[in-house]
């Protein structure tokens, strides 16, 4: 899906949302150039931070550090809303639908008058960390190896659907067609103009530029190699193929231990007039630390700025008057693999493995989960989460109003769940479950893929043995066999834990029986988050095809059927991209729901982040404020003491702080 900059601010591996959500208000101290700012966190550890391959959030999170978008959405003064203003670029995007209208090689409609065609000027005094400028070329090579057909980039599909889906990038990331027809006008040195396959909005324009994130030519192509019949490149894998133009830059990285930014000097913000006062970080540790034990204690002693509040945290800290809540648009859910010969291949004389393959049985596993139970215990400040997507999703921007308020959102979860009301969905119904377990154990009794005598085990992929992991484990076991009690199964059913650091992509290949796995981002375009659950190119679920299974939803009293990938297609890129909201809505919901019913991907929790800020910390603003801006970002963040004064009051509290 197209990588969008609105995450709360990089707290740790799941506080992802405010990273990037720059300010347009100056600092409230004034601080001289010789003090020194370090923001302390942690993360899981990362393999990549390129915009070409990153997976992972944190990956990206790394590289958001070291770019910036052309334009950005910046809390407004009155801290209640926000103001777009222009980074990269200089100055608004200009509309020139009309210059292309009935351009065959482009296949603007000759009636066309907006929202096709989009020119944006540069702002002159960009330049990479190294001093060398960036103009309409950079522009222009990066685009071309976003979409380079030797490459099969995995982020190569930010520009051929979705909101930013360039005229023929598709066919040349194929190697049907070239550069010269891709909707991409190099006007000048400093202009280009994007040419899109569907009509947008400017906020979708200003929305979604953000995803055009440059790569510096001379690194990117010397550090290609072939890999197969692949070609890959090794940018942005360590501090000698990192580059920078914004506002921090890697120094340091050792991988598996931790990664440093410094202050990116050759970084336009800091002499052009309109950031003064802004950015007071100067530095950025991120810690490939997991164990919440160790990170207490680091934070205790001063030596991180952030901390997570799990469970155990929870009842320790919550009352703390440092404490954050930050609500964002991940949902995580159990991804299962659903195909059965490769869940055969797992098994063993008396070990079966391909009960998962049964609907009924994965229909069980959602009903012996209790969502509320879990967010209750194990990830303190989450809701349960019953839908794909979650309440930060942004149906109507003008409106403001969320999806899941929509009346479509709304009736598919009742429908779905059984109830009348989305306040009585619990998703919760062990007798329920039982029944299905039970269902599904005659099934595959009778079809001969189940002995009486065997043993289910479910291997369970995780990244560490962190706490949360750990208890998460635990919980689906409690869980399942509640559920099988009284039943054929009842004292069968053996969760087995797997460390796999790799688990994203080994999910992808079948060799993972069920992960948790979250998507979110791009929280004003819905609809762009079919890409993550019907291309097969996102899916983690494996033996569902969204290519080939289809749907039938009913529209304006006709009934049409298609694939999950058509429908998710026909929304973002075809016939009903322009439709009104409400036919939007109902075409998102009911792909919602047909995806619900298969039963490879459960969702559990809606990522809301609880943590503790370090006494140092100051946010831009007290309150979260919407998803765009979150509490003010990297920009607006300010701190009470430097580097220097904040290791002096450790110093003289013994590195012992209280909370």
């Amino acid at each position: 899906m197209n990588f969008r900059r609105r995450f709360d601010f990089f707290k740790n591996a799941l506080l992802l949302f405010s990273l990037l959500c720059l300010t347009c208000c100056s600092s409230k101290k004034e601080v001289s150039r010789s003090q020194k700012f370090t923001y302390h966190t942690n993360s899981s550890t990362l393999q990549t931070w390129s915009p070409t391959d990153y997976t992972m959030g944190s990956e990206g999170s790394v590289l958001e550090l070291t770019v910036m978008p052309l334009y950005d959405f910046a809390m407004n003064k009155d801290q209640d809303g926000y103001d777009i203003v222009a980074e990269m670029a200089d100055g608004e995007p200009v509309d020139v639908t009309l210059e292309y209208a009935g351009n065959e090689l482009y296949g603007i409609p000759s009636d066309a008058t907006e929202g096709w065609a989009w020119k944006v000027n540069l702002n002159k005094n960009a330049v990479w960390d190294d001093g060398e400028k960036i103009d309409s070329s950079a522009y222009e090579y990066s685009l071309q190896q976003f979409l380079n057909p030797k490459m099969k980039n995995f982020r190569a599909n930010t520009f051929c659907a979705g909101t930013m889906d360039i005229v023929n990038a598709q066919e040349y990331y194929d190697g049907e067609i070239s550069w010269d027809k891709v909707g991409f006008v190099k006007n000048d040195d400093y202009s280009f103009t994007l040419i899109l396959t569907k009509q947008i909005t400017p906020f979708m324009f200003y929305y979604s530029s953000a995803s055009i994130i440059l790569l510096k030519k001379d690194l990117y192509e010397s550090n290609k190699k072939q890999t197969g019949d692949i070609e890959k490149s090794a940018y942005c894998t360590s501090v000698q193929t990192s580059a920078s133009y914004g506002p921090l830059k890697v120094v340091e990285y050792q991988a598996d231990k931790y990664i440093h930014l410094e202050k990116n000097e050759s970084w336009y913000g800091w002499t052009d007039g309109r950031h003064k006062g802004q950015f007071q970080t100067t530095g950025y540790d991120i810690q490939f630390i997991s164990d919440m034990e160790t990170l207490t204690n680091l934070f205790l002693q001063g030596k991180q700025d952030v901390l997570a509040l799990d469970a155990i945290r929870m009842q320790r800290f919550g009352s703390s008057e440092y404490r954050v809540d930050s609500p964002a648009s991940y949902t995580w859910k159990f991804s299962f693999n659903i195909d059965k010969k490769a869940l055969k291949a797992e098994e063993s004389p008396g070990i079966n493995h391909s009960i998962l393959s049964y609907v009924d049985f994965r229909h069980g596993i959602s009903l012996a989960l209790d969502r509320q139970k879990y967010v209750d215990t194990i990830t303190i400040g989450s809701d349960a989460g019953f839908g794909l997507i979650n309440y930060m999703y942004i149906a109507v921007p003008e409106e403001n109003l969320c999806y899941r308020d929509t009346e479509s959102a709304k009736k598919i979860l009742c429908d779905f769940y059984g109830m009348n009301s989305v306040e009585d969905i619990t998703g919760y119904n062990k007798e329920e479950a039982s029944k299905y377990f039970q269902k599904a154990y005659d099934k595959a009794v009778e079809n001969g893929d189940l002995k009486p005598s065997d043993k289910i085990q479910i291997d369970y992929h995780i990244y560490s043995e962190s706490d949360v992991n750990k208890r998460s484990v635990a919980f689906l076991q409690e869980a399942l066999d509640e559920a099988a009690k009284g039943t054929s199964l009842e004292g069968k059913i053996k969760i087995n834990s797997v460390i796999d650091e790799k688990y994203y992509s080994n999910m992808q290949s079948g060799k993972v029986d069920v992960a948790m796995t979250g998507w979110g981002g791009g929280a004003y375009d819905p609809y762009g988050i079919l890409w993550c659950y019907c291309d097969p190119a996102a899916l983690n679920e494996y033996g569902f095809n969204p290519k080939e299974e289809k749907v039938v939803i009913e529209i304006e009293g006709q009934k049409m059927e298609r694939t999950f990938y058509e429908w998710y297609m026909a929304l973002c890129n075809g016939e009903y991209s322009m439709a009104s909201y409400d036919i939007k809505n109902h075409i998102l919901a009911s792909v919602e729901k047909a995806l619900l019913e298969i039963y490879n991907m459960i969702p559990l929790r809606y990522l809301n982040s609880a943590s503790l800020n370090s006494q140092r910390i100051v946010d831009g603003s007290e309150q979260f404020i919407n998803p765009l801006v979150g509490f003010g970002g990297l920009r607006f963040m300010t701190y009470t003491m430097d580097d220097e004064e904040w290791d002096a009051y450790c110093k003289e509290n013994n590195y012992r702080l209280e909370y």
